[in-house]
C-alpha cells in the first residue's frame, strides 16, 4: 500500500486548511485578542464565555501545530508565529468566514450552466471586517497620512464595507461630512451601526448602490474626494469599467480627486514566493466570475474614460495592492 501522502506536503496541506479555520474562528471569538493582550489564555475562562472548553481547546492545539499558540494543560500561550498569524488574521476571516460558502461549492458554480443569476454566496459582513483588518497594515494608515494633505469639504467613500474609513477621515476633520456607498445591505447595516456609535450619524450617511451605475443624489452633492478601496476590480469588465467611471463624474460633478486602491492581478506563475492574499484573492474572484484587471488595464481604462493619473503607489500588505491617485479630465 502507498500510504506516504500520510505525512509530508500534502499531509501539511490538509492541516494548513484547518489552522485556517482555527485562526479565523479563534479571532471572531475573542480569543486572539485575549492572546494579544495577555500573553495566554486559560481555557477554564471558555464557560465563563459562553464556550465549549473541549473545542476551544482542540482550535488552540489545531494553532499549536503551526506554532501560532502552544498549548499545555489548559492553558495555551503565544508561539514564536503568533505575532505574523495576528498580524494576518484579515486575510484568514475573509478567506474562511467571508468567503467559505462560495469555496465549498467550487464545483456547482464551476459548471457553466449553473454560472447565471445569483449563482453564490458569501458572508459580506464578514467579508468587510475581514476587508477592514487587511487594510489596517498598511493601506489605512497611508489613507490617513495622504488625506491629512488634502483638502477637501466631503468625502464619499464606495464599498464603504464597515464603515471605517469615513469614521476616520470626518472624525479628524471638523465640518466635513461623509457618505458611504455599497452595495450589500449587510454591509450598509454594519457601517450604519459604526457611524451611529462613533456619534457621527449627523456628519455620515450611508446609502444603498451599485457603484458601478451610480446617478447623481442629493448626498452626493458637493463631495470632492471620492475613495473605492479593495472595490474597484467590480467595475470590470472593461467596457463596464470605462462606462463606470465616466458615471462617476456625472453622479459625483464636483469631485477633484479619486484616489482608488486595488489588487490587481499576477501575471506570474505560483512558485514558492507567492505572496499571502494573491492565490485566495484570484481563485475567489474567479468563482465570482468577476475579471480582475492587471495594472496596465487599469492605466488604459483611467485614459478612456476621462480620469488624470496623477500617480501610483504600490502596497506590501495587501500584496499586489496599488493606490492609484486620480483627478478628473478638465
Amino acid at each position: 500500500m502507498h500510504t506516504a501522502f500520510t505525512r509530508g506536503p500534502v499531509a501539511d496541506v490538509f492541516s494548513s486548511y484547518l489552522v485556517a479555520v482555527s485562526l479565523s474562528a479563534a479571532g471572531e471569538l475573542g480569543i486572539l485578542d485575549a492572546l494579544r493582550r495577555e500573553d495566554s489564555y486559560s481555557i477554564e475562562t471558555a464557560n465563563a464565555d459562553g464556550l465549549d472548553p473541549r473545542l476551544v481547546r482542540q482550535l488552540l492545539v489545531t494553532l499549536s501545530w503551526a506554532e501560532i499558540v502552544e498549548v499545555a494543560d489548559d492553558k495555551a500561550v503565544t508561539g514564536p508565529r503568533f505575532d505574523d498569524a495576528y498580524r494576518a488574521r484579515g486575510y484568514f476571516y475573509w478567506m474562511v468566514r467571508g468567503c467559505g460558502e462560495l469555496f465549498s461549492v467550487l464545483p456547482e458554480v464551476s459548471r457553466t450552466a449553473n454560472r447565471t443569476g445569483d449563482f453564490y454566496t458569501r458572508d459580506m459582513r464578514a467579508v468587510a471586517v475581514g476587508s477592514k483588518l487587511i487594510g489596517e497594515t498598511e493601506v489605512e494608515p497611508h489613507f490617513v497620512e495622504l488625506l491629512g494633505e488634502l483638502d477637501y469639504s466631503a468625502i464619499a467613500d464606495l464599498g464603504c464595507g464597515s464603515g471605517q474609513r469615513l469614521i476616520d477621515a470626518v472624525s479628524r476633520r471638523p465640518g466635513v461630512r461623509g457618505v458611504g456607498v455599497d452595495i450589500a445591505p449587510s454591509a450598509v447595516e454594519l457601517a450604519a451601526s459604526s457611524v451611529a456609535q462613533a456619534g457621527l450619524a449627523g456628519r455620515i450617511g450611508v446609502v444603498t448602490g451599485d457603484v458601478r451605475d451610480l446617478e447623481p443624489l442629493p448626498e452626493f452633492a458637493g463631495v470632492d474626494l471620492i475613495t473605492c478601496v479593495f472595490l474597484g476590480h467590480d467595475f470590470w469588465p472593461k467596457t463596464t469599467c470605462v462606462a463606470g467611471l465616466r458615471k462617476l463624474r456625472t453622479a459625483f460633478p464636483d469631485a477633484r480627486r479619486l484616489l482608488l486602491c486595488d489588487v490587481v492581478r499576477s501575471e506570474e506563475p505560483p512558485g514558492a514566493d507567492t505572496t499571502i492574499f494573491t492565490l485566495g484573492f484570484e481563485l475567489v474572484h474567479a468563482a465570482m466570475g468577476v475579471y480582475l484587471p492587471t495594472r496596465t488595464e487599469w492605466r488604459e481604462a483611467f485614459r478612456e474614460s476621462g480620469w488624470v493619473l496623477n500617480g501610483e503607489r504600490d502596497f506590501a500588505a495587501p500584496p499586489r495592492g496599488v493606490l492609484f491617485d486620480l483627478s478628473p479630465e478638465s
